[in-house]
């Protein structure tokens, strides 16, 4: 009884210790120019919501994110104003890293988690070796602690709701995919496919519950944004994010980087525009994952499906970023500890992922847009693809293998 409670005293600890690195490590490279701009806006933003308040905020200041996250930057700027700067000069390099220390916070906590999931499924060596895959991926990282952006707020949620959805608590699904939505507006692409799975697996009364939970949830954490306007200007939020950016990728090594980046999308080809040509690719996809993980009786599919669905939402729909493909990796380190196939497909998106943003951000340093034709984007892109297809396939035999494993 003794040997194996210090056996488990040595396997929390082990775990404990890693994340601490991976932290550690984060918080070192915080401090290293990341992009320029979203680095100006968050620390802005950080201002704006201290100093003006939640009602008067989307007022005072250009904004395209919805309000969850602006509770997270008017935390920081108030730990920053009261222990690091009174005047809030916001142009010191301890603002810089407090401004990126919640994502980086974020990226432990999914890490966590995936440990925490895997544990469930394959025990604690495959646990362990997937959240040490995410903590020390170096796309992650990059996004995270260097880049400066917070996918990992919204990828945390997702990947919240998706274990609660497996462990049949559709409410705190509801609420952690409502904040994920209030969050990042992609986080919206998730939402048609846990209603699929919530009507699949739950009576009427638990999905009416759940609906109600998560709709109160979203209007009470967007509600003292808007006490002085109207709800219905969030909508208008989330379709000014869509809309300003209408072009065909927006530096995504992706299928629309062959044509070239900030091309419209509007771009007639083959009697249909190039947006349309996204809606229905992605559709076809959307509906074949849904189909496939209805059809499904094992919970732990809709790990993968929503990898997969990221993933091809990235490669085939245009108004694509280059970070969109961050929310892939969380679940596919889950699925990846039950079907090996994939781990390759796991590094090979890290190398490319990692190679997009490194390269984007080079360009951004030099206030330069990247070429059309450039050939290490075209390669890039290629491997994406053949990836996504190879993706596609394990998913099409993934059933058999997860059973068996």
């Amino acid at each position: 009884m003794g040997v194996g409670f210090k056996h488990i005293q040595k396997q929390h600890l082990a775990v404990v210790i890693a994340l601490l690195i991976s932290f550690i490590l984060r918080i070192y490279l915080s401090q290293f120019e990341g992009h320029a701009l979203d680095i100006q806006h968050f620390k802005d933003w950080s201002r704006a919501v201290y100093y003006n308040g939640f009602p008067d905020f989307y007022s005072s200041v250009w904004v395209d994110y919805p309000p969850f996250y602006m509770y997270i930057l008017w935390f920081v700027g108030t730990i920053y104003k009261l222990f690091f700067s009174h005047p809030f000069d916001i142009y010191t390099n301890v603002f810089t890293i407090l401004i990126k220390s919640p994502a980086n916070v974020m990226d432990i906590a999914a890490a966590l988690l995936i440990f925490l999931i895997v544990k469930k499924h394959a025990g604690f060596k495959w646990a362990f070796s997937a959240m040490l895959f995410y903590a020390f991926n170096p796309a992650i990282i990059y996004n995270s602690a260097i880049w400066g952006q917070v996918d990992s707020v919204n990828t945390f949620f997702i990947l919240l709701a998706l274990m609660f959805m497996e462990s049949g608590k559709p409410e705190l699904a509801g609420v952690s995919i409502a904040i994920a939505i209030l969050t990042k507006p992609q986080s919206l692409l998730l939402l048609p496919f846990i209603i699929i799975l919530l009507v699949k697996s739950q009576k009427p009364f638990r999905i009416v519950k759940a609906s109600m939970v998560s709709v109160a949830v979203f209007i009470t954490l967007a509600l003292p944004f808007y006490l002085k306007t109207s709800l219905f200007q969030l909508i208008k939020t989330y379709g000014t994010a869509y809309n300003e950016y209408s072009f065909t990728s927006l530096n995504a090594f992706n299928l629309w980087a062959f044509p070239g980046f900030w091309k419209p999308d509007s771009t007639p080809f083959l009697l249909l525009s190039y947006r349309i040509w996204g809606y229905i690719l992605f559709g076809a996809l959307f509906a074949y994952v849904a189909y496939r993980t209805a059809k499904n009786r094992d919970s732990i599919s809709i790990y993968l499906a929503s990898a997969v669905l990221f993933f091809g939402f990235f490669m085939l729909s245009t108004r694509i970023h280059e970070r969109y493909l961050f929310p892939m990796f969380a679940p596919l380190a889950i699925i990846m500890s039950l079907d090996r196939r994939f781990i390759v497909i796991f590094w090979i998106m890290t190398a490319t992922f990692l190679f997009n943003l490194g390269y984007v951000l080079e360009f951004s340093h030099m206030n330069a847009l990247i070429p059309d034709g450039d050939p290490y984007v075209m390669l890039t892109s290629v491997i994406n693809m053949g990836v996504l297809i190879y993706t596609l396939y394990c998913f099409s035999t993934s059933k058999e293998k997860i059973v068996n494993i």
